[in-house]
């Protein structure tokens, strides 16, 4: 490490406790679910939110999918709106975008454009099954998960003062008796794990206006072989199509090297969750969509990733159908995770030419984080088809007699 680099984290955590902004204000002692009527100083602005239905915002750009077919040939994929999907809410919780080296908690607002390129990347495409709000809120840096549990641990309480007082604001204002469907990512997962812990797994009644939460890149553990009886009393792992208020959450990696959870690794007698939602959606491992975003839109690096194929694209996202397969396995000390891996020539159609777009050798992909930042991408059609489904059998419901 960078001497400098070393000194700034040391003084940095030394003086933590001296620079933590102050929280959002906690909700009334005396609030009951489901949060009618809370009002917030913060998130009844519109301006902390990144996404809101009906605006044009992170969640209303192009969409629109290049797709590669096994000949090779490309065809052009509008986004399309599911019928129905206006009465059920996705409330979403971007990951870690902050990238400074030091603990501390992101306070700048000025320039949304990396939370706008994660948002549009990772979740905008589900406004074709629900309506998406996603509200800004002050995160913990990388730097405070590089110096450890004590540096990060009061950056993490403002995060999670934020994103509880954006999500009670939510139910209080704008939810108006939707189902809802909770997604995060990464340092997102997180805090959506610390709202179900706080607002579902106790609460029949918001277990009952849940329909999925999907917590995707962080530590999950349950009792092995079990579906609760882990980080959740009640709520359950997603076990089977269809069930509703549970939990869909995985880590993947490179399914033929390794995993390495660092400090991933469930506690003592439990085992991390990992759920297959291709399994769930579809009754196979094999991927049904993978899309990934193609350098150069909404301001992607080239340099910071390429995907090979795509020169003639016009579209801001290249689409795949089942070129990969992700399948949950067991690795040490009770660490499961989606081993992720592209489908050979034999197990595909015999004229299927197709190259991964994504280059699955590339080198920040191997370690720690594994295939930790494309963790929605690989499987981003069964995600949202999950969604799809329960909204489709909402539907049917509401037209019974």
């Amino acid at each position: 490490m960078d001497l400098r680099l070393g000194f700034t984290l040391i003084v940095s955590v030394l003086l933590c406790a001296c620079a933590v902004p102050p929280r959002s204000p906690g909700p009334p002692p005396d609030l009951r679910s489901p949060f009618t009527g809370y009002r917030s100083a913060r998130y009844d602005d519109p301006r902390w939110w990144l996404c809101m239905p009906g605006r044009a915002d992170a969640c209303a750009g192009n969409l629109d999918a290049t797709e590669i077919r096994p000949d090779g040939s490309h065809v052009e994929v509008r986004d399309t709106q599911l019928p129905g999907s206006e009465q059920v809410d996705c409330f979403w919780v971007y990951p870690t975008v902050d990238l400074r080296p030091w603990p501390a908690s992101h306070e700048d607002f000025s320039d949304l454009t990396r939370q706008t390129l994660t948002t549009a990347m990772q979740v905008a495409r589900f406004r074709s099954v629900c309506r998406v709000f996603a509200p800004l809120y002050r995160q913990t840096t990388f730097g405070a998960y590089i110096a450890g549990k004590r540096a990060r641990a009061p950056y993490r309480e403002v995060a999670v003062s934020d994103v509880v007082d954006a999500f009670l604001a939510y139910m209080g204002q704008y939810n108006q008796g939707r189902k809802v469907v909770l997604i995060g990512h990464s340092q997102g997962g997180e805090m959506v794990i610390e709202l179900l812990k706080r607002f579902f797994d106790h609460d029949a009644a918001m277990r009952d206006r849940l329909l999925l939460a999907m917590p995707i890149g962080w530590q999950l553990e349950v009792a092995p072989g079990k579906t609760t009886g882990g980080t959740f009393d009640n709520l359950p792992v997603c076990s089977k199509p269809g069930e509703t208020g549970c939990v869909v959450a995985f880590r993947s990696y490179d399914a033929y090297e390794h995993a390495d959870p660092g400090r991933a690794n469930p506690s003592d007698g439990r085992e991390s969750v990992c759920v297959e939602p291709s399994v769930l959606a579809h009754g196979t491992t094999t991927m049904a969509r993978s899309l990934f975003m193609v350098p150069g839109w909404y301001g992607v690096p080239t340099w910071l990733y390429g995907l090979s194929g795509v020169g003639s694209v016009q579209t801001p996202f290249v689409m795949v159908r089942g070129l990969y397969e992700g399948k949950c396995v067991s690795g040490d000390y009770g660490f499961r995770y989606l081993a992720v891996r592209k489908r050979s020539r034999q197990e595909r159609d015999a004229g299927d030419v197709r190259v991964s777009p994504l280059d699955l050798s590339t080198w920040w992909l191997h370690g720690e984080l594994g295939f930790h930042v494309f963790d929605m991408q690989f499987e981003a059609g069964d995600l949202m088809d999950l969604v799809g489904e329960r909204v489709r059998a909402l539907g049917a419901r509401a037209a019974a007699p």
